[in-house]
């Protein structure tokens, strides 16, 4: 898959400028497309080479968190941002309902000026596609062993 390809598509639905991509090469293998640094594949025997970017197997393209947490700073339509309290949800994996200038889909999900991810934006909630392993738990009260709260 060619650089104009790949930047048409966070182009048009990211407004993320073709510009933004220069130096970087990708390639499509599988259901996923790859990014690396270099001109062209080396010739080496690999599996992958890079960072997988996008993911093609849905009718819509789905960026990776990694992708967006390089290129999202970019990013001049469909952009969530968070205050810290909804934040700290969106990093914990929980659906919220919020109230956003954006179309239904893939969004750009932003704390300030850090880009935490990929979200998706479905009738007025936020639902966090950040990778389980990848998610910070939030401190709940912990309790003890008859049921009720430490507190």
């Amino acid at each position: 898959m060619d650089r104009a390809t790949v930047a048409e598509i966070m182009g048009s639905r990211f407004g993320i400028p073709p510009e933004a991509f220069e130096g970087v090469s990708f390639f499509l293998r599988g259901r996923n497309v790859w990014a690396f640094s270099l001109p062209e594949i080396p010739d080496l025997a690999w599996e992958t080479v890079g960072l997988r970017f996008i993911s093609v197997r849905g009718r819509v393209p789905k960026p990776t968190t990694t992708a967006l947490q390089l290129f999202g700073r970019h990013a001049t339509k469909n952009v969530v941002d968070l205050g810290t309290e909804e934040a700290l949800r969106f990093a914990a994996g929980e659906r919220q309902r919020i109230p956003a200038p954006v179309e239904e889909g893939y969004v750009v999900v932003s704390h300030g000026e850090d880009v935490l991810g990929c979200g998706q934006y479905l009738d007025g909630e936020l639902i966090s596609l950040l990778p389980k392993e990848r998610r910070i738990g939030r401190a709940e009260p912990e309790e003890d062993r008859s049921g009720g709260s430490d507190l």
